[in-house]
């Protein structure tokens, strides 16, 4: 997944998004588009569809086909000029531009608004090409409400591939990486609105950016320096700080590598037996179960806020192994494969700490601390929370590696799924120290700034504020990805810079999820891995293709607060299966249990 800009003249920017071509009739979905729409000299018309009502389409992020709920017309574009430090065409880093897909609903169908939607990971697709379909379903889906939805590859064509980051020589890919981080949703947004404009004959009369994941750092992006191109922007589980976190990512390899030995690339002390880090995994899950009933109150099977968790493995006997002497008790677990050593116990309460200068953490660091409130010296970024899914993080080879290369400039830091010919040399990230992990971050950082801000970190929404321009978001506090504690952090230096909480919710407004992983189209991570008693809100996705207001809340939310002036509140949430419901509440307002009625039921809550 998971840099930022070109610096751009707003003022140009704000000129060339109002430079729609309108004629005197709308337009028909056909050829005739090639040649109608010619914005500027580096725009191409690639190809223009039409897809007719109950056609279904394959997204690139489900099998599950979608089921077109009218006529779209789907037009492909290419914006240049593409990297043009790489002159080698069969590279990973060789791009023509950026591709786009805009979704147009029938002339009869569209409701006169915009909702573009971002990408996800390090993006790629089949934008720029005729027989493919680059958009994720959530795109799909808004097209299906009516919506003209555009998308892009931000800049490179290969589907959730990171090899375009560097070029054939081995040298960090500058012009790519901009495209990729901001020039590409500034192009998407232009793009959109001007062929919407010149398809229907009529300007839209609102625009929305609704971004997940990648696509939330992007909504942020954005809105902090571009927010004159959308009315409203919906910002899920956005990559706040991408530098700073995404190199974090790589923290627990470093703590199982200088800690405990092993690391994700460790091999199996037997033959057809589990990895050491496999086996190390199977524990953490079991110890992450453990948090969670120490600490679930309510007997839901995750918590509502987790960073009020003190569970320490460490003092648990029930988690140490038989004799293990933990701090004030002796282990008792008798079962090897969910047991832990002392070492063990430490390592997890690292990894659940986060990144620290040292490989150190605060045992009795408050919730504040644990939030995202507040930061403490040492540390470098925060990590997951106790009963998050991080398992599977654990054995993936070289997590957050990509990034550690780029800081360093050495491709051979990479993993080998980084594809180069400058060198075969790969997974150079398992001989890091603790300080070269510090001094490799502190790299990351500064070669952000170098690219123009990624870090998606500027608290100064001023701009956003004075064009009267709204912003949701929403974070699961059980996320597996993108750490909850990075959302609150960059709400709270926006509180700070834009004058208090009352100030900022006049135009930013922000909900932490209980229970919600990382997904586009909600998902929930327990662990019992009862996923679907977690009261999670309605997004547009697979099983939810043509939603009504009602099963799209959020987006609701945001656009009744852009359209009618109605700033959003606690929202109701209802768990799939209709047994749990309780209000997610306006941060930093949190779910609060009366502890007396049943803690199923939404009467027996209250935000405080």
């Amino acid at each position: 997944m998971r840099f930022s800009h070109l610096i751009f003249s707003s003022t140009a920017l704000a000129l060339a998004a109002c430079q729609t071509l309108q004629p005197a009739q709308p337009l028909a979905c056909n050829d005739s588009i090639k040649t109608a729409f010619k914005p500027d000299a580096k725009t191409t018309v690639i190809s223009v569809r039409q897809i007719k009502k109950d056609e279904t389409i394959i997204a690139v992020d489900s099998p599950v086909p979608v089921k077109m709920a009218g006529d779209v017309c789907l037009v492909k574009l290419l914006v240049g000029p593409g990297a043009t430090a790489e002159k080698d065409k069969t590279a990973k880093s060789y791009t023509e531009g950026i591709g786009i897909e805009i979704w147009l609903p029938a002339h009869a169908n569209w409701n006169e608004r915009i909702r573009d939607y971002g990408g996800g990971g390090w993006v790629g697709g089949g934008h720029r090409y005729a027989d493919k379909i680059g958009s994720k379903v959530p795109a799909l889906t808004n097209a299906n409400m009516g919506f003209a939805v555009g998308t892009t590859d931000s800049g490179q064509p290969h589907s959730q591939e990171g090899s375009f980051i560097f070029l054939s020589n081995g040298k960090v890919n500058f012009e790519s990486l901009r495209d990729f981080l901001t020039n590409a949703t500034v192009e998407q947004a232009k793009k959109t609105r001007a062929l919407t404009a010149l398809y229907y004959g009529k300007k839209p009369k609102y625009a929305y950016f609704d971004g997940h994941s990648q696509g939330g750092r992007q909504a942020l992006k954005l809105a902090q320096e571009f927010p004159e191109l959308y009315d409203g922007f919906m910002v899920g589980q956005p990559a706040v700080s991408l530098t700073r976190f995404s190199i974090a990512g790589h923290y627990p390899q470093l703590v199982m590598k200088n800690d405990l030995g092993i690391d994700a690339l460790t091999p199996s002390n037997y033959a057809g037996g589990k990895t050491p880090v496999a086996q190390f995994a199977d524990k953490v899950t079991a110890v992450s179960a453990r948090a969670v009933a120490a600490c679930d109150k309510e007997k839901l099977g995750f918590l509502l806020d987790p960073f009020s968790c003190e569970y320490d493995a460490r003092k648990d006997a029930g988690a140490l192994c038989p004799g293990v002497p933990g701090m004030g008790v002796s282990g008792s677990n008798a079962n090897a494969d969910t047991c832990m050593s002392l070492p063990e116990a430490t390592a997890l309460m690292k990894i659940w700490y986060g990144a620290t200068v040292d490989g150190s953490f605060d045992a009795n660091a408050n919730a504040a601390a644990k939030s995202g409130v507040a930061r403490d010296a040492k540390r470098l970024w925060w990590a997951f929370t106790p009963g998050s899914g991080i398992a599977g993080g654990l054995t993936r080879t070289g997590t957050g590696a990509e990034q550690l290369a780029v800081a360093l400039g050495d491709v051979r830091y990479a993993p080998p799924s980084i594809v180069n010919a400058s060198t075969t040399e790969r997974n150079r990230w398992r001989t890091l120290s603790y300080a070269e992990f510090a001094a490799a971050h502190a790299k990351g950082i500064a070669l952000d700034a170098s690219l123009g801000g990624a870090l998606t970190e500027a608290p100064d929404l001023s701009k956003l504020k004075s064009l009267g321009r709204k912003m949701l978001m929403h974070t699961g506090l059980a996320e597996d990805a993108i750490p909850p504690a990075s959302s609150i952090h960059y709400y709270t230096n926006v509180v700070e810079k834009m004058g208090g909480v009352e100030a900022t919710q006049q135009f930013f407004r922000m909900y932490m999820v209980p229970g919600a992983a990382h997904s586009s189209q909600g998902r929930a991570h327990t662990v019992s891995g009862q996923n679907n008693t977690v009261p999670l809100p309605k997004l547009p996705g697979n099983t939810n293709q043509n939603p009504t207001r009602e099963q799209d809340k959020m987006f609701t939310a945001l656009q009744d607060w852009v359209e009618k002036g109605i700033a959003p509140n606690e929202i109701l949430i209802t768990s799939r299966d209709n047994a749990v419901s309780y209000p997610v509440c306006v941060y930093p307002k949190k779910i609060t249990w009366d502890g007396m009625g049943s803690s199923k039921v939404a009467a027996s809550y209250s935000c405080k």
